[in-house]
C-alpha cells in the first residue's frame, strides 16, 4: 500500500475496504461509489454512443467500471468508517439508485434526501436522453441541519474534464456536499477517489481529506490535482453555480 501526504490530504494506493476499518473516524464521506454500467439499450450498430460508451471502449457487458464492491458491503464499510453522528453522500445512476438506498438502510444510515445534478450535456439512450445523475443524502446518528438550509435539491452545471477518468464528476458538485455537511477543520473521507475531485473540493475549502484509489494510475492524477489545488487555491469557483461561489466566500 502506498500512502502520499498532501497538505491536510492523506491518500491511500490501495483496497478501500482493507483500509476502511483501520483509519480514524471521518466527519464525512462523500463519493461517486463504483457499480457496473450499462449504455442504457443503444446498441453496438446504432452508432448512437459516443466517448466512454463507444463500442471499441465499452461492450455493453457491464465491466465498464472494473472495480465493483457488492453494496451491502460497501456500504457497511462507510458507515463503520464515520464518526457516530455525520452524513454520508453517495452517487449513484438511476438504475443503481434504489440497492444503493437499501444497502445504506440495513447497514444503519437513515435516508435525508434525493439529489440531482443536472449535467446539461446528456448520455445519447434510446428510452430518454440520460442528463441527469443522483445523490443519496444519508446521515449517521444524529441528523444536523446543513449550513446552507436554502441549497436545492437540483444543481445544473456541466464539466469541463481534466483528466481521461471515465466518470469524472465536476469540483463544484462535491464541493456543494462538503461545504453543507463539514466544518473547516474537519476530516471527509472518499473511499473510490477516482481521479481526486472530491479531494480537489476539500484541498479547496480548508477541510482535511483522507482519499483511497485502487488504481495506481488514478491515484497519481488525484496526488497531481490535489497539490495543484493547494498551489491555486479557489481559482476553480469562477466556473462554479454563483450559489457555491456565495457559500464557499463566507
Amino acid at each position: 500500500m502506498r500512502i502520499e501526504r498532501i497538505g491536510n490530504c492523506t491518500l491511500y494506493n490501495g483496497d478501500a475496504m482493507e483500509i476502511m476499518p483501520n483509519l480514524p473516524k471521518a466527519d464525512l464521506a462523500i463519493s461517486d461509489v463504483p457499480y457496473s454500467l450499462t449504455t442504457g439499450g443503444a446498441s453496438k450498430s446504432s452508432k448512437t454512443m459516443s466517448g466512454i460508451f463507444a463500442a471499441h471502449n465499452y461492450a455493453n457487458d457491464g465491466q465498464l467500471i472494473m472495480a465493483v464492491v457488492p453494496f451491502p458491503e460497501m456500504m457497511a464499510a462507510i458507515y463503520g468508517a464515520l464518526k457516530a453522528d455525520a452524513d454520508c453522500y453517495v452517487m449513484a445512476n438511476d438504475k443503481n439508485v434504489h440497492p444503493i438506498t437499501a444497502a445504506a438502510l440495513d447497514a444503519g444510515f437513515q435516508f435525508h434526501n434525493l439529489l440531482v445534478w443536472d449535467k446539461v450535456t446528456p448520455t445519447p439512450n434510446r428510452w430518454y436522453m440520460k442528463n441527469l445523475e443522483f445523490t443519496l443524502y444519508l446521515w449517521k446518528g444524529r441528523a444536523s441541519t446543513i449550513n446552507n438550509p436554502s441549497a436545492k435539491q437540483l444543481i445544473r452545471g456541466g464539466i469541463d474534464k481534466v483528466t481521461d477518468h471515465p466518470t469524472e464528476k465536476p469540483v463544484y458538485l462535491m464541493a456543494e456536499y462538503v461545504l453543507n455537511s463539514s466544518k473547516r477543520g474537519e476530516t471527509v473521507l472518499d473511499p473510490f477517489m477516482g481521479s481526486g475531485t472530491t479531494g480537489v473540493a476539500c484541498a479547496a475549502t480548508g477541510r482535511d481529506f483522507i482519499g483511497i484509489e485502487l488504481d495506481p494510475k488514478y491515484f497519481d492524477i488525484a496526488c497531481d490535482r490535489i497539490t495543484r489545488a493547494y498551489e491555486q487555491g479557489d481559482m476553480f469557483v469562477e466556473r462554479a453555480p454563483k450559489e457555491i461561489q456565495e457559500q464557499m466566500a463566507i
